[in-house]
């Protein structure tokens, strides 16, 4: 690695990323009778997400949600963990890689959650799972609406069948999933409004991801 691994090279490699797939993204988020959505394969060197996914906290340190709705462990106090984890989370709220994401998406005035209120860090392992639900339409004080959800998957070797993929249900929770599989160093993009459910397949596999 001759780069260093902090969120200005991180978002370098996004934005240089993002650019080469701007035309197929943008035509992919913008298809129509969906749930607004794109993925990135191959997002950074490999090595950084390698590292990235090793400076993960063991799951005593991440709080756990567990109920009907959810079950996977989670952690926003970014400065209780390795440095490479702030680096990267605040890597996608970098202007340059805000600014190309608005481009893609055709949504103005996009602003990054720099307080993390729906971001930060998360696990699951064998028996998680998310139901089909809806984001939190706004941040903690109400000010702002969330449009995005931006979700990057580190672990190396994930394989679909041990479950974990993202479901995006674009008829609603009535309807069929349409899968993202978590597959190592990809980016989904997501639109959260009142029609974007969506869920996490349970994680069937003694493997955390």
């Amino acid at each position: 690695m001759d780069e260093p691994l902090n969120r200005i090279a991180m978002a370098e490699r996004i934005t240089a990323r993002l650019r080469e797939e701007k035309e197929r993204v943008k035509d992919e988020f913008g298809q129509p009778g969906r749930v607004p959505t794109f993925a990135v394969d191959d997002l950074l060197p490999p090595a950084w997400t390698q590292a990235i996914f090793a400076a993960f906290p063991e799951q005593g340190r991440m709080r756990l949600k567990n109920s009907i709705r959810e079950r996977k462990h989670v952690a926003a106090q970014m400065n209780e963990h390795p440095p490479i984890l702030e680096e990267a989370v605040y890597a996608f709220q970098h202007t340059e890689v805000v600014q190309l994401i608005a481009e893609i998406t055709g949504l103005k005035a996009l602003e990054p959650d720099a307080e993390l209120y729906a971001g930060g860090i998360s696990a699951m392992g064998r028996g998680a799972y998310l139901k089909p639900h809806l984001d939190n339409s706004h941040d903690a004080t109400q000010d702002r609406y969330r449009v995005l959800n931006l979700l990057y998957y580190v672990t190396p070797d994930w394989q679909p069948e041990y479950g974990g993929s993202l479901e995006v249900w674009d008829k609603g929770p009535e309807g069929e999933p349409r899968p993202f599989p978590c597959l190592f160093n990809r980016l989904v993009v997501m639109a959260t409004n009142r029609i974007s459910w969506h869920s996490v397949s349970e994680i069937t596999a003694d493997a955390r991801r």
